[in-house]
């Protein structure tokens, strides 16, 4: 679960980065429309709000919030190292972790489930 917190908080940072005219600048050569931008907070929002609710879900509220500051943090980091270093690979990551971690957390469920 751990995994799927860590890709949510960070698509959610990644989300809300992108939303500003400077990181969209720097990731897709352009600014984004304002109706976009909006889009892009929301769902940042959104899915930093999901992580911490799967996270709380899996841990209990006390331990969960802090265990998702922790992960929150991790994320945060790989969001602004990529942004300095690799600022397209930002999106990339913010769609593609998410969908990895999903099928790693069902793959697992799976394994669980048909082992004896």
């Amino acid at each position: 679960m751990s995994f799927l917190t860590f890709a949510l908080a960070y698509a959610g940072l990644a989300a809300l980065s992108l939303a500003m005219n400077r990181h969209a600048r720097e990731v897709f050569q352009r600014e984004l429309a304002d109706g976009a931008r909006l889009a892009l907070r929301g769902a940042g929002g959104c899915l930093l709000v999901v992580s911490l609710i799967l996270t709380a879900a899996g841990s209990g509220w006390p331990v969960g919030t802090v265990e998702w500051f922790g992960m929150l943090t991790a994320s945060a980091v790989a969001c602004v190292l990529l942004l300095t270093y690799y600022p397209k690979a930002v999106a990339v990551l913010a769609a593609a972790l998410p969908a990895l971690a999903l099928v790693v957390l069902i793959h697992g469920r799976y394994m669980a489930w048909s082992s004896p």
